[in-house]
């Protein structure tokens, strides 16, 4: 009995992670959440999203958002907090592993759209054990023009892309509008007209970077194309000016990735390729 009870519980939970409705278009960060009394639990974070270009990761807690503690706010109007204008910069406190960070973020404008378990039957013939490959395919012949596939999602949840034979039942496919996105052109810049923190460049070996005022701690993340950290260093006080960071660089596969400079409670994020 007790067993069938937390299965119930934990259905309940998972009805919870949700991102949108089905059929919708909103200014958002590209998540799904679970609404808490403490903040809202990041359950599915998409690829190339505001999010994952923020640095935000499965497992984090939204704590407050711009400056609103969540706790305040009722979990059903919590998923509201974290949407807006499209365009739109918005500041989050996250608790991960027992520390707070905060992360900025520019909301984008993201479309939920069914995938539709009768349009993959007449696609591909078949209405289950099909693969996420076929279910992005199909997504992005479905896609408006103008927009970039971000992920297909079952039940409020992100598809791993390790599953095979699904059962294309409650999914949806999440896009974002192209034009929404822009990417910061971080540009090197001499110690005498510094004006804000600056990520100057990346490569195997080093990460160099720029700060406007010294810091007594500083943090550089590498960050995967799923937002997965493959790389991380705490950094001890550090003076005003440009700084380089050896890092763990030459053996990773090549490929795109993100490098976010946390310093003075602020974070810069920029992507780059290894080759």
């Amino acid at each position: 009995m007790k067993k069938f009870i937390n299965s119930i519980a934990i259905i309940a939970a998972l009805s919870m992670a949700v991102m949108a409705q089905t059929s919708e278009s909103f200014g958002g960060l590209g998540i799904s959440v679970y609404p808490g009394k403490k903040g809202a639990s990041v359950a599915s974070v998409l690829p190339n999203s505001p999010a994952a270009q923020a640095g935000l990761q499965v497992g984090d807690v939204i704590i407050s958002v711009n400056k609103t503690l969540l706790s305040t706010v009722a979990p059903e109007n919590q998923i509201s907090m974290l949407r807006g204008n499209s365009g739109s910069s918005v500041t989050l406190q996250v608790s991960r592993a027992g520390e707070n960070i905060s992360l900025l973020a520019k909301r984008a404008y993201i479309s939920v759209q069914d995938l539709e378990s009768q349009d993959v039957s007449v696609w591909f013939g078949k209405n289950k054990n099909v693969t996420l490959e076929e279910l992005s395919y199909l997504a992005s012949q479905k896609m408006s023009e103008g927009y970039e596939l971000l992920g297909v999602m079952q039940r409020g949840l992100l598809v791993d892309s390790n599953v095979e034979n699904l059962n294309p039942q409650q999914m949806q496919h999440i896009s974002l509008k192209k034009e929404a996105v822009k990417e910061d052109i971080f540009i090197s810049s001499n110690t005498s007209n510094i004006t804000k923190n600056s990520l100057n460049f990346v490569n195997r070996v080093t990460i160099s970077f720029s700060l406007v005022k010294e810091t007594d701690f500083a943090r550089v993340t590498v960050l995967n194309v799923k937002g997965a950290t493959v790389w991380q260093k705490n950094l001890g006080k550090l003076p005003v000016g440009n700084s380089d960071v050896a890092w763990g660089g030459a053996n990773l596969p090549a490929g795109s990735y993100q490098v976010r400079l946390e310093s003075g409670g602020t974070a810069l994020i920029q992507k780059f390729e290894l080759r």
